[in-house]
């Protein structure tokens, strides 16, 4: 799934960017995070205390992507967090 809306993404890269492996894809800068689903959730709890002030809270559509995430964290151990940038060769 896409990186959760209410996940703050600069604070998400500050805490867990050193552990950031290159996955070697020759056309993107392409990164993989691999998380516990106990660490996972801690951030997840973290990330919504926070988004409870956004305006946005109350989208449907984020509220069925919280229950999607929500629902997916039970049945797994590990959570990979992919981050790539497109890499053009024209500098």
């Amino acid at each position: 799934m896409d990186f959760p809306v209410w996940w703050n993404r600069s604070d998400f890269f500050k805490k867990y960017g050193q552990r950031r492996i290159d996955t070697g894809n020759p056309i993107y800068v392409d990164y993989a995070l691999l998380l516990t689903v106990g660490e996972t959730l801690v951030w997840d709890k973290q990330c919504r205390e926070a988004f409870a002030l956004d305006s946005r809270n109350q989208l449907s559509k984020i509220v069925e992507m919280m229950d999607q995430l929500e629902t997916r964290l039970k049945s797994t151990s590990w959570v990979i967090v992919e981050s790539y940038e497109w890499e053009s060769g024209l500098d």
